[in-house]
């Protein structure tokens, strides 16, 4: 639980509110911060691999474990980068693996344990919820130290001391979802583990699960398009200021605590399509919502912030529920489907980042707002059209079998 704490307070805290603006100031270029930002989420295109790995050798405490310790390294190394600009790369490069490597395969110790659809729920709504706190911690930590003037380098060590603080719980913690998840697939710590086959990317593309990975792509294109921007967008386009900007985002985070309890008892009662699908469609809005108020001469703050959270505050409805929609569509094991994931949304926000940086530099910081609704539009259209009907298929298929395995006249 700790570690996906570790990745809500790095991602969603210090780099989101860290090194746009630390980068842009450094280069004088908003669109060098979006590629930075891009080169994050690239990295977790390795989710996957991640994925398998941990599953083929059992190494999930490992993963999951070193991918927190990476973070605190990436944040360590960016507060003694100065302005070296080449550094920023291997630096974000780092953080991207760490930070696929905890996504990938934490979503597995539950996923993967064999727990009913309630525990499940109850369970990764536990686990997202760390997210957002995590968020709040970093936020509101990162809004004091900016109105007491600390320094980029000195908010870079508070973030490797925050994020370090998880890594020996990560480990400790994770001894019994492993022992869970072994002992869901019917074997023990003495008996050989056999591998599933690695899955073909033409199985994995050319299947209702490939739609599902471009969904997410889409999705993820608009929500951190603006995300990667936000703390340049908000200053230079609506004019919030940065310590404002902090507290805004600390406040999402705290606000995506309450919404997790309805998101999940959704997922509990109905399965995870629909809160799925209602976090798409409130990405959308949002980005039409910021792409309108960016054309007003000066808009209202309260406007601003309202779709600004509005933005944030889907979050607890699709990350919550891409993993258990993942293994719904997907025919291998947990933490492989858990992996494409994580590749996908990496993909989606390496083309929101560079995209949106470019555009930025082109066209002003509302045209991120502008692309985002465009993604937000197309991914919410597959999703209605095309996921739902599959995933409700599916379900009655389930239904049906269930009901003739229970039913002695049946058989």
């Amino acid at each position: 639980m700790l570690s996906n704490f570790a990745v809500g307070a790095a991602f969603s805290g210090f780099v989101s509110l860290l090194i746009p603006p630390f980068v842009s100031e450094v280069t004088g270029d908003a669109s060098a911060a979006g590629v930075v930002m891009a080169v994050i989420s690239l990295a977790a295109v390795l989710g996957p691999v991640l994925g398998g790995f941990a599953d083929r050798y059992r190494a999930h405490r490992w993963v999951v474990t070193l991918g927190v310790a990476g973070m605190v390294l990436a944040f360590w190394f960016y507060s003694v980068s100065a302005d070296q600009y080449e550094l920023f790369f291997l630096d974000a490069i780092l953080m991207g693996v760490a930070i696929a490597a905890v996504s990938a395969v934490g979503p597995a110790f539950i996923i993967g344990g064999g727990l009913d659809k309630a525990d499940e729920a109850r369970q990764m709504t536990t686990f997202q919820l760390m997210m957002p706190a995590g968020q709040v911690v970093a936020g509101g930590a990162l809004a004091l130290a900016g109105r007491a003037g600390w320094s980029y380098a000195d908010r870079f060590t508070m973030g490797a001391v925050l994020v370090g603080a998880c890594v020996l719980p990560t480990w400790l913690g994770s001894a019994a979802p492993l022992s869970r998840m072994i002992a869901a697939r019917g074997t023990t710590a003495a008996t050989p583990h056999t591998p599933s086959p690695t899955p073909s990317l033409r199985s994995v593309l050319l299947s209702m699960f490939g739609v599902y990975l471009l969904v997410l792509t889409l999705s993820s294109a608009a929500n951190n398009g603006i995300n990667n921007q936000i703390s340049n967008m908000l200053p230079n386009l609506y004019g919030i200021d940065e310590a404002t900007t902090s507290a805004i985002v600390a406040a999402a985070g705290l606000l995506n605590i309450v919404l997790f309890f309805p998101a999940g008892a959704w997922m509990a009662r109905g399965g995870p399509i629909e809160p799925f699908m209602a976090g798409t469609a409130a990405r959308l809005v949002a980005a039409v919502g910021l792409a309108a108020a960016g054309l007003m001469a000066q808009a209202p703050v309260l406007l601003v912030v309202a779709l600004v959270q509005l933005l944030y505050q889907s979050n607890p409805f699709v990350r919550l529920t891409q993993a258990p929609n993942a293994v719904r569509f997907a025919t291998f094991p947990a933490a492989v489907a858990s992996g494409w994931v994580i590749a996908a949304a990496a993909l989606g926000s390496f083309a929101g980042s560079v995209i949106g940086g470019l555009l930025a530099d082109a066209y002003g910081f509302n045209a991120i707002n502008v692309m985002a609704a465009v993604a937000a539009g197309a991914a919410t259209l597959l999703t209605v059209t095309t996921l739902r009907p599959a995933a409700h298929r599916a379900q009655s298929e389930t239904s049906v079998l269930d009901g003739q395995e229970t039913n002695p006249a049946a058989s």
